[in-house]
């Protein structure tokens, strides 16, 4: 992939991994990312069948989820890409469980030719260029026959309006999306079958003691509509 838009991205992340040995919200992270990322990746492995044997996380950063992905599932093949080279590097030094590969989701030449049980994009489409979450999620759907999506902020305004203001966001070129958009791009994909979950309330990088308070209540938040879609910190859908 040659898109301006991509290369500035993958040299953040980039620099991330070299100036952290892994990216800010995954090492060294602060409690609101640590409980943040938690409840994220309990969610995703909730979501993917206990009888999976190959498992392909795309966009796997510097690799953390996917190794928490091949702990909670020790009999499988579990694979993860991503286009950062310094990422990939110290993922595979890292977490050697796992297996690492330089790939990008809007590229399937970059991908395996194999076919696996689920595949996983935590945290990507709000990372990629405005015209393409539909080929990412279709790319998906051509390497697997299940897939399972988390996105943060989608819903929440004040989240977005966070998302607009921060150094960080910026830099990264973070944006979001809501559910029914991302139902849509779903639909457009070709899944046939979409679930929607509204998970997590603490944000990332947020003071430690709100962060508490609010993780205390969390579950009890999570099971209150309305409240749950529209200040709820992520969205987890699964496509089948």
């Amino acid at each position: 992939m040659n898109d301006p838009h991509v290369k500035e991205n993958v040299n953040a992340f980039n620099a991330d991994a070299s100036h952290n040995d892994g990216y800010l919200y995954t090492t060294n992270a602060p409690y609101s990312a640590i409980v943040a990322n938690k409840r994220m990746s309990d969610a995703i492995i909730a979501a993917i069948p206990a009888t999976s044997q190959r498992i392909i996380d795309l966009g796997c950063g510097d690799g953390v989820y996917t190794a928490e992905i091949a702990a909670a599932f020790p009999q499988a093949y579990v694979v993860g890409n991503d286009p950062a080279q310094t990422a990939i590097t110290a993922a595979q030094r890292r977490f050697p469980q796992a297996h690492f590969a330089v790939g990008n989701v809007l590229d399937m030449a970059t991908q395996p030719a194999e076919r696996f049980d689920v595949s996983v994009l935590r945290g990507v489409i709000h990372h990629l260029p405005h015209a393409t979450p539909v080929s990412a999620i279709a790319n998906a759907r051509a390497l697997s026959s299940r897939l399972v999506i988390c996105e943060p902020n989608g819903n929440n305004p004040i989240l977005k309006y966070i998302e607009t203001h921060s150094a960080y966001h910026i830099a990264h070129q973070e944006q979001s999306f809501t559910s029914d958009t991302l139902v849509s791009w779903c639909r457009q994909a070709g899944w046939q079958s979409v679930t929607v979950y509204y998970i997590g309330f603490v944000p990332f990088f947020f003071p430690a003691l709100p962060a508490r308070l609010i993780h205390f209540f969390q579950p009890l938040l999570e099971r209150i509509p309305f409240i749950n879609k529209y200040l709820s910190a992520q969205i987890v859908l699964v496509c089948a």
